[in-house]
């Protein structure tokens, strides 16, 4: 991204632009080096931020970005079954991955959050007197804005472009070489202050400057603030901390369509379908048909070396297509084979195209005979959990991708569903008819079967670990049936 992109975001979103320098001499970069880390730049002297009326918050676009130094600046996060998570500063280079050191959090990591309590807010008055202050947690290479700091690196981000979820078994998370990641706060601010002058400072942890060898210089940052106060909240703006939406549409650019050439790795490989046990169990009483249901997460992924990659030809007005797996080498696909069939979805909230035959949800008793199976049998695959980002061929590049363009309308001549490696496609059954109805099903031990490609039709790896289980119990009465795991 463009400085003057940069700078139509910051005044969109209500912070103008009065005086910028970067910092960033030739002599300075030259002068970084090995092990490479990450230091606070200041887009910013001055600007302004909006205050609506009646509101105890600002929410503050600063300018500040926390940019690479010295190379790619990477922490590779690892999930450990007991919940915590371990994390490894990491230098990557074309001829592999060093572990430089293992880093301490101050607080507990959320693979999701990214780094906890890694940034410090102070908002303080022209006079020093601190009004408001907070630490938030930094996801490098997620939730914000992500832009070019100098000509050096990739003309676009390689990192995955999110943290994680709670499914996320290992990932990375970066700052190419040559970027930044903007920062962004919602700060307390009470309604009696009036408006005028503040400061901002923002400021790198000390727990993990020390770790990450950041000088003082580079792990601080102070901008002033001209508040002014404005009655209405203009709806083209950004008026509050972000919406999900607001920051799928804010990492757009970082998008890159399947097959498209990734810094990370070419496109090669085979796919691998895999299927996670089950996840986020819960029971509900449905007053409409006075049924129990038991309700639950279901993830497939992919753990192979190369993408799923499934294209739908529609013949005429047919309301089926044909189902093509392709296999890439080298950036490109073979010829297809035929394994299966996609099917328009015409129910309430669907409206698109879905693939038969992906997934299958059973309930199992404890001989092992099914006692309930799901009617949730067609899917709409894209990428919605990075599973593991640091196995062999996983995509940096994927994003969870906007389902009504990937599984298109009824007017769609042709499509293409893919989950790329690494990464997993989550369905919550919570619908009559998806999850399990257990009205009628006496209390005791049962298991949740979870299965991708149940009838071996696509072309992967392994058919051996297309399976997820999880045992569960049943209890309760009718009305107000429980479930436990384990």
């Amino acid at each position: 991204m463009s400085f003057f992109s940069v700078a139509r975001v910051l005044t969109a979103i209500g912070v103008s632009v009065a005086g910028i320098s970067l910092g960033l001499s030739a002599s300075a970069s030259s002068a970084a080096a090995p092990p490479p880390t990450a230091r606070l730049i200041a887009v910013l002297h001055q600007g302004t931020v909006d205050r609506f009326a009646g509101d105890n918050e600002l929410f503050i676009t600063p300018g500040v970005y926390v940019a690479s130094v010295g190379g790619a600046f990477e922490i590779d996060a690892y999930a450990n079954s007991d919940g915590s998570v371990t994390l490894w500063h990491v230098k990557r280079t074309a001829s592999g991955v060093t572990k430089l050191r293992q880093i301490t959090a101050p607080s507990a990591v959320s693979i999701g959050d990214g780094l906890p309590d890694f940034l410090q807010f102070t908002l303080a008055t022209a006079k020093g007197k601190t009004i408001s202050a907070q630490t938030q947690p930094f996801c490098p290479g997620g939730f914000y804005s992500e832009a070019r700091v100098d000509r050096t690196g990739p003309d676009r981000p390689t990192y995955p472009w999110q943290c994680g979820s709670s499914l996320t078994q290992a990932t990375a998370w970066g700052i190419d070489n040559g970027w930044g990641a903007g920062v962004f706060a919602g700060m307390r601010f009470p309604k009696y202050l009036a408006d005028g002058t503040y400061q901002l400072t923002v400021a790198i942890n000390p727990a993990y400057a020390s770790q990450l060898r950041i000088s003082a210089g580079n792990a601080s940052a102070t901008v002033s603030l001209a508040v002014t106060t404005v009655q209405d909240c203009n709806p083209e703006v950004v008026c509050g901390p972000p919406t999900a939406a607001q920051l799928k549409q804010m990492t757009a650019q970082r998008r890159v369509p399947l097959g498209a050439e990734s810094a990370q790795a070419t496109l090669s490989g085979i796919p691998d379908m895999r299927a996670l046990p089950a996840h986020d169990l819960s029971t509900e009483h449905n007053a409409d048909d006075g049924h129990d249901y038991l309700d639950f997460g279901a993830t497939i992924w992919n753990g192979g070396t190369g993408p799923l990659d499934v294209e739908g030809f529609r013949e005429s007005d047919s309301d089926t297509m044909q189902a093509v797996q392709y296999i890439y080498a080298d950036g490109q696909p073979d010829g297809g084979q035929v394994v299966g069939t996609f099917e328009f979805d015409t129910r309430p909230g669907h409206n698109h195209w879905h693939m038969e035959d992906i997934a299958q949800y059973d309930l199992l008793d404890s001989s092992g005979r099914r006692a309930v199976l799901s009617e949730k049998q067609s899917f709409c695959l894209a990428p919605t959990d990075p599973i593991n980002m640091l196995s062999r061929g996983a995509d940096w590049g994927a994003s969870a991708a906007d389902l009504s363009s990937s599984c298109q309308g009824e007017d769609a001549i042709w499509l293409r569903e893919a989950l790329p490696a690494g990464w997993g496609d989550t369905y919550y059954q919570d619908r009559a008819g998806q999850s399990f109805d257990i009205t009628d099903l006496p209390n005791g031990n049962y298991r949740v079967r979870v299965v991708t490609d149940p009838n071996h039709t696509l072309v992967e790896t392994s058919y051996t670990n297309n399976i997820g289980l999880l045992d569960v119990t049943l209890g309760g009465t009718k009305g107000h049936r429980t479930v436990t795991t384990g």
